[in-house]
């Protein structure tokens, strides 16, 4: 009986380490995965940005232009104004 019982002792031991040596391979797996999800992750995020500050730099540029134009615009307006008073025959 004890002969059994330390068979079956082994046994258990023997099944338990094999069960956690899967267990830390398949978890150096998932860290391995995540890894590199984090990284790809973290590049996207990066290329991302770098996009956004470009957009951001172009919409600036065009804002600016678009102000140039509007004063322009806005100065034109007012000396055409100011010939027309000149200009306007007296009634």
């Amino acid at each position: 009986m004890v002969d059994v019982v330390a068979t079956v002792s082994i046994i258990s031991s023997a099944f338990s380490i094999i069960l956690a040596v899967y267990a830390i391979q398949f978890s150096r797996r998932v860290e391995e995965r995540l890894k590199t999800n984090f990284l790809i992750l973290k590049d996207t995020m990066e290329a991302n940005q770098k996009q956004s500050q470009e957009c951001l730099s172009n919409i600036d540029r065009e804002a600016e232009a678009i102000k140039k134009i509007v004063d322009q615009s806005h100065e034109k307006l007012h000396e055409t104004l100011k010939d027309i008073k000149i200009n306007k025959p007296p009634e």
